[in-house]
């Protein structure tokens, strides 16, 4: 970046590189600026998922001092290579451990990291047009401030996995150098390179798989559009390096496979165990039309007033999920739009980066929208592999902006404009991109959250944690996040496993939501149980109190009467689904499907009676009872189940066999046809009943 002449370093590279590192501040401070005015006091995010990430680098913390193996994470224990159940945050975790070391806080060492990663990503996209596309001065240095404050990425500051597009422009030079070095005929310079960029792309997935992902996307599509460009001379020119270098090229394919290494130990066996996205899951988090443009109402110039004309426009108009506001500025669009024109028109033969470019930018862009429900990603998700591990589909326009900002500025570079007309178009570039950052983490409540004034005794192996308070009168999320994040901090400050946790894939048999409920308990002993946790204590998170966990002491919640008779099997009804209120005789079904989850896995051979009756056409006609969770809208797909009918008339008892060998608590009762008195006028009521339940054991052969 700076030339030397004589030994000596050319002054005006000198004043180049101060002005680049003053506009870096000027950006980074304009992006950070009310946590600096407040004194870092509160932070971007929110209560659970900034917890979430400081957790995960705290672990790393922990990794480079010894304290823990890097694919445990100390939450959903015994469960192993938990690191996996969502993203890494590898090397956001270097950059983090030196402040803790210097003696900030998690949560103020996470933001200190988080603004060290934007540092980063300006001083790559700066280079990067620099070199690679040998942009004047002026011009990279308005791409990169473009590129730090983008609107979407610092709208959703606070994720700082995401943030690690920041890495992109150094995978484009390292890139292009083994390239260049190549065309060269230097294969010492080009299998070094090339050997980076592997390392690079490998701790990249152990960071952030969805940053490292859309790169690979749209290398992989950038990659065919220039050979399909540079026709037979292209193919030709490749085979005959292929041959010629075979061992180059074998080094820096082993030197990635090798890098990627702790990525496919720790994601691989998890993403089997957890199991990937249903198609509909990333389908919903598509970019319908409208949201090209959505920059959300926290953009200072644009948001408000694009949502109020689009409401105009299309009064139907919903946000359909959280990250809506991953668009692009309407100027910075419409530029892209001409030069992609351009581009198309004129430069498609010249043998250039731009043509390529464009496409994969325009190709993969349209690969993300939603057009009444219907979206290109569909081939994508079945056809590249790793897509069916992402599910927020519009997340990728965080990443596209930087080829759209390339392009953009790259064609201004190529117009002759009086130098008033280019400030007042850098000027309203960059205007469009600014927002009001989103705060919610309050730093010294978070600390006093995990802090704790005792120490847990010896004894205790495991724990896992009350839950708040007040956390059943918080809104949103708070009954699944709330204690399962504090849980998740804890661990990391102790050391010590949690059984609790919470992120993007769950463990399997995780059930500890709703910890103020009365049965949390005993889902926890079911738990430590059937994965034989030893030396567990719970840990209330109120009064931070230590009680060890006798198993055999843990509050077992007694069968309803009203519904069951009492059976020589120890378990209870922890939650029920699909029953009306309780009646002097027993309860009456409600909709398609009775679900019972009980507090101990059903015996492994048992018999269960049921005595009831079926309230008109039900009668005689066959209920199926299945040892799983069945939902209502699922009740179409196969399943072993036993079925029985019962009169219309009378009670009459029926008597199951089942095997259990997986350890189920759940027993679901398919209604056959669900009706209202009400429909059949013969009555008022509205329930939509089937079978009238009087009784159920369960005997234990």
């Amino acid at each position: 970046m700076i030339q030397k002449i004589e030994g000596r370093y050319e002054p005006v590279a000198i004043l180049r590189m101060l002005i680049v590192m003053l506009i870096m501040a000027v950006c980074v401070t304009w992006l950070y600026r009310q946590q600096i005015l407040n004194g870092f006091s509160i932070l971007a995010g929110d209560r659970y998922d900034g917890v979430i990430s400081t957790t995960i680098l705290e672990h790393w913390y922990n990794v480079f001092q010894g304290r823990s193996n890097w694919a445990e994470v100390n939450y959903f224990y015994p469960h192993v290579r938990s690191l996996a159940n969502t993203d890494g945050y590898f090397i956001v975790g270097i950059i983090y451990a030196p402040f803790r070391l210097l003696g900030f806080d998690p949560f103020y060492s996470a933001e200190l990291a988080n603004m060290v990663v934007k540092s980063i990503g300006f001083v790559g996209m700066y280079w990067m047009c620099r070199r690679v596309f040998s942009m004047p001065f002026h011009w990279a240095l308005l791409a990169a401030i473009l590129f730090t404050l983008n609107n979407g990425m610092t709208t959703h500051s606070w994720r700082s996995q995401l943030a690690t597009v920041a890495f992109t422009p150094f995978m484009v030079i390292l890139l292009w150098r083994g390239a260049l070095a190549i065309k060269q005929n230097d294969f010492a310079k080009a299998r070094l390179s090339g050997c980076l960029a592997g390392l690079l792309f490998g701790a990249w997935c152990l960071t952030c798989f969805y940053a490292a992902w859309f790169f690979l996307y749209f290398f992989i599509v950038f990659g065919i559009i220039a050979l399909i460009n540079s026709g037979k001379t292209g193919l030709a020119l490749i085979r005959a390096q292929l041959t010629s270098h075979a061992g180059s090229y074998l080094i820096v394919l082993m030197a990635s496979l090798l890098a990627l290494a702790p990525f496919i130990y720790a994601f691989l066996p998890k993403s089997q165990e957890t199991g990937v996205r249903a198609y509909s899951e990333s389908l919903a988090f598509t970019v319908t039309p409208e949201n090209i443009l959505q920059l959300g109402n926290e953009n200072i110039f644009l948001g408000k007033a694009y949502n109020e004309v689009l409401l105009k426009v299309k009064p139907d108009y919903i946000v359909t999920h959280e990250y809506y506001n991953t668009g692009f500025g309407i100027l910075l669009f419409v530029i892209f739009a001409i030069a992609a024109v351009r581009i198309a028109r004129q430069e498609r033969k010249n043998n250039t980066l731009f043509f390529p470019l464009m496409l994969a930018t325009v190709i993969t862009g349209l690969s993300t929208l939603n057009f009444d429900g219907y979206s290109l990603w569909y081939v994508v998700f079945h056809s590249i592999p790793g897509a069916k591990a992402l599910r927020v589909v519009s997340a990728y326009y965080l990443f596209l902006a930087l080829p759209i900002i390339v392009i953009s500025v790259r064609y201004l570079t190529m117009r002759r404009m009086p130098t008033a007309i280019t400030l007042i178009l850098a000027g309203l570039l960059i205007l469009e991109e600014l927002n009001v950052p989103a705060l919610g983490l309050v730093r010294q409540t978070e600390m006093k959250r995990i802090a704790l004034t005792k120490m847990p005794p010896p004894i205790c192996k495991a724990f896992y944690t009350s839950g708040w308070s007040d956390q059943t009168t918080l809104s949103g999320p708070a009954e699944i996040y709330a204690h399962n994040v504090s849980a998740m901090l804890i661990a990391q400050q102790l050391d010590i496993p949690t059984v609790n946790g919470i992120a993007s894939f769950m463990a399997p048999d995780w059930d500890f939501a709703n910890p103020n409920k009365r049965d949390y308990d005993a889902r926890v002993r079911s738990y430590a149980s059937k994965n034989n946790v030893q030396g567990l204590c719970r840990l209330d998170l109120n009064d931070k109190t230590w009680e060890i966990v006798d198993p055999a002491t843990i509050r077992i919640i007694p069968i309803d009467l009203a519904v069951f008779e009492k059976s020589t099997w120890p378990g209870g009804v922890a939650s029920f689904t699909g029953l009306s209120g309780a009646e002097p005789w027993g309860r009456w079904s409600s909709g398609k499907v009775v679900q019972f989850t009980f507090t101990e896995p059903l015996p492994k051979k048992f018999a269960l009676h049921l005595t009831g009756h079926a309230f008109a056409d039900n009668g005689g006609k066959n209920f199926e009872v299945v040892l799983d969770k069945i939902l209502p809208e699922n009740i179409t797909l196969s399943r072993t189940g036993q079925k029985f009918s019962v009169p219309g008339d009378k009670d009459a008892e029926r008597i199951m066999h089942f095997d259990n060998p997986t350890g189920s608590r759940d027993i679901s009762i398919i209604v056959p046809h669900p009706v209202s008195p009400a429909e059949l006028g013969l009555s008022d009521d509205g329930r939509t009943i089937g079978l009238a339940l009087v009784k159920m054991r369960i005997e234990p052969l």
